[in-house]
């Protein structure tokens, strides 16, 4: 089973594994075959729309008497809680007056459904019906009405996954994934700023281990995925050895691989992205996308002097002899300027900006960012 997944806004962690769905359908086959072994005419199996397509599906292919299908659709869902009014959607595909029908449910709960459905198909003509679930939630099912095969009972909480949905997604998984409320609410999304020699990179580093976070750096991003010669990685590796940009699109898909292939971390710190408003658009986009935003833009600032002495002094302990020129320099601080100041008016705009002050020890800096980062918890 994947660790965690994402179905629509929400986060599920495993559950139930295909495995054991697999021996509860067994179980319950044996049973239902073992009741209509010598049964006198041809039951209709109805499938429950369209939750229990999967699980009826597999009990059919156990089944060894005479049988024919039939289905009809219901719902009392709308998101994650029940609303508690049952709708006929589609109707019945065969008669049933005067036929054993034997009900095929994925899931029943408070039981609002099944025993409305129970009540219809008495009223349509069925000479008997029988209920066969899935699974069970015995703590909220407070009905009078008996059902007949359970293959499996389980707790009170929202499941995906086999049949069951989340506003219609998240049906295609083999296995049954749980909702997990604390990591849907932990998740969050940091970027951090600041000109070169604001100790970016060592600041994201403590981060990491503080708070759990992936650390997503574009520089990083490109040479792993050149490594990995993956579709993206060859696109980006044939422009630079032509000596051309990457474009944001490559980039971007890139961050968006990363943010879909780790759903299992607290959250990210974005290092070196967005450079532009345009990227930040796009990155905004793509959070909300996967019900996400951005949490807060973590500004270093220092004075532009300590920025020329930190690079300077940086260039001269890394023998970077071009990086020692004071020309070099200030063209670097320039850039800083004008490329990063219209991102931070973006983001001014959207209330998520948050400026530290840059100056003092590494761990005088990572303190005050920490105390900014706490009130996002």
């Amino acid at each position: 089973m994947e660790k965690r997944i994402l179905v629509k806004d929400r986060y599920f962690v495993p559950y139930i594994p295909y495995e054991r769905l697999e021996k509860a359908i067994d179980a319950v086959a044996e049973r239902i075959n073992q009741d209509f072994k010598y049964f006198d005419g041809t039951p209709i199996i109805l499938c429950v729309l369209n939750g229990s397509i999967l699980f009826t599906g597999e009990l059919m292919k156990r089944l060894t008497f005479p049988c024919e299908f039939s289905s009809i659709r219901l719902s009392s869902y709308e998101g994650t809680l029940s609303t508690g009014v049952t709708r006929k959607v589609l109707g019945l595909t065969s008669s049933i007056k005067g036929r054993t029908v034997l009900v095929v449910e994925d899931i029943v709960d408070t039981g609002k459904t099944i025993t409305d459905l129970h009540a219809l198909l008495l009223d349509a003509g069925a000479a008997d019906v029988k209920i066969c679930t899935m699974l069970l939630k015995p703590e909220v099912y407070k009905k009078d009405l008996k059902l007949d095969y359970v293959a499996m009972e389980i707790e009170n909480r929202f499941i995906v996954g086999f049949g069951l949905d989340y506003d219609q997604l998240g049906r295609n998984y083999k296995d049954i994934y749980i909702l997990d409320d604390r990591k849907t609410q932990a998740m969050k999304h940091f970027l951090i700023f600041g000109p070169p020699g604001a100790g970016k990179g060592t600041q994201a580093a403590r981060l990491i281990e503080r708070f759990g976070l992936r650390h997503v750096s574009t520089g990083d991003l490109l040479r792993r995925e050149i490594a990995a010669g993956t579709p993206l990685g060859l696109k980006a590796k044939t422009l630079i050895d032509k000596g051309e940009l990457v474009p944001d699109e490559v980039v971007e898909g890139m961050i968006a691989s990363e943010l879909d292939a780790h759903t299992d971390v607290e959250g990210f710190i974005f290092d070196g992205f967005p450079r532009t408003t345009a990227q930040a658009e796009h990155l905004d986009a793509m959070l909300a996308e996967r019900g996400k935003k951005v949490d807060a833009v973590l500004s270093l600032m220092i004075p532009d002097q300590t920025v020329f002495e930190r690079i300077r002094h940086r260039a001269e302990v890394e023998n970077r002899v071009d990086d020692t020129k004071p020309e070099v320099i200030q063209n670097r601080i320039d850039t800083y300027h004008a490329k990063t100041e219209p991102v931070i008016a973006y983001y001014k705009g959207k209330g998520v900006y948050r400026e530290i002050d840059g100056l003092g020890t590494i761990d005088e800096v990572f303190d005050k960012i920490c105390a900014v980062m706490e009130e996002y918890k």
